[in-house]
């Protein structure tokens, strides 16, 4: 089922929450709202969901009005932030709720139970407590209540943020699995930049209530259109384009105002190595699968993203140090 969002504006308390978004999510994808505290990403879901209003615009699924269809007929699958399980009923009575709302044939309701367990991989915990899972199990059966019923749209609010961070990779991947799956059209809503860009098939990345940009999860961190959108999506190195030219470094860029230049671009090199710039390290930090070096060239500072295994020596605070630019032609954005 495709999604169509088309100029929405929510106003709150007397206060504008969302200025005219509008988004298209293609039948079958997988797409994220992803932007800071305040942007107006889970208004926007909420929306979706019937639980707030609209001011203005129109939503549309499958080229059908939404807005004026109560919440409990929009045949919408949403998971919560804090999964919201009934703890005194067990697993599978949890799952089966959304099945016994919508009057489903008891013998029905049994095997469409068991299939949403078997598809959580989760199919032997029908009779055990919620409270006796773990949270990335809870998790797992939010989703699976969520999907039981075979629903049209599938909305998730932020359902990673309360697990470990190599959970939450985990179920990354589950939740990218699950939604192949089942082929439901999916809304996300993250803060996490990474949790965005590794499950998604479509970005739109939320500012101020606005969606400033929309695309692939390659195209918005590789080809940023403004400059918050590069400072919010990782680390990006900002410098100002001169006669054509990046400041620094000399590359050509296509455009004028400024360039990004995103750590993993950069490579450090021996001082005198040709073509590469000479500068002073400040600072390392080791991260595991990198180094992130913080650099002074020119009184300008930059931030590289380094390999351990592919340094010759290990760079040290004070060390004198060349960086180059590892590709060619550059693409400049607005400074704005």
């Amino acid at each position: 089922m495709s999604v169509e969002i088309d100029e929405l504006t929510v106003h709150l308390g007397g206060t504008r929450i969302l200025d005219g978004v509008s988004l298209t999510v293609p039948a079958g994808s997988f797409a994220t709202l992803l932007g800071p505290s305040g942007s107006g990403k889970t208004t926007t879901l909420n929306v979706l969901a019937g639980f707030v209003a609209a001011t203005s615009g129109d939503v549309r699924v499958d080229g059908e009005p939404l807005l004026d269809v109560p919440p409990h007929r929009r045949d919408i699958g949403v998971v919560f932030q804090n999964y919201a399980l009934f703890p005194h009923l067990s697993v599978g009575r949890n799952v089966e709720f959304p099945l016994l709302a919508r009057k489903v044939p008891s013998a029905s309701r049994r095997a469409r139970v068991a299939s949403a367990l078997e598809l959580v991989q989760l199919p032997d915990v029908t009779d055990r407590s919620v409270r006796s899972l773990s949270g990335g199990q809870q998790q797992r059966i939010a989703l699976a209540r969520a999907l039981v019923f075979e629903p049209k749209l599938l909305l998730l609010d932020e359902p990673l943020a309360a697990l470990d961070k190599q959970l939450r990779e985990a179920m990354q991947l589950e939740l990218k699995r699950i939604q192949r799956e089942t082929g439901t059209t999916t809304v996300a809503v993250t803060h996490d930049q990474v949790e965005a860009l590794s499950m998604s098939d479509v970005v739109a990345i939320m500012h101020e209530g606005r969606i400033v940009q929309v695309g692939s999860p390659e195209e918005v961190y590789r080809r940023p259109a403004t400059r918050f959108v590069a400072g919010f999506l990782g680390e990006a190195n900002l410098l100002p384009v001169v006669d054509g030219r990046a400041a620094l470094f000399g590359n050509p860029v296509s455009g004028s105002g400024i360039t990004v230049l995103r750590p993993e671009d950069l490579e450090l090199t021996a001082a005198d190595h040709p073509g590469t710039v000479a500068a002073t390290v400040t600072d390392v930090v080791y991260q595991g699968s990198r180094l992130r070096v913080t650099v002074t060239a020119e009184e300008t500072a930059l931030v590289v993203s380094a390999i351990p295994g592919e340094l010759a020596v290990r760079p040290e605070a004070g060390d004198t140090i060349g960086v180059r630019h590892r590709g060619g032609a550059l693409r400049a954005l607005a400074d704005a």
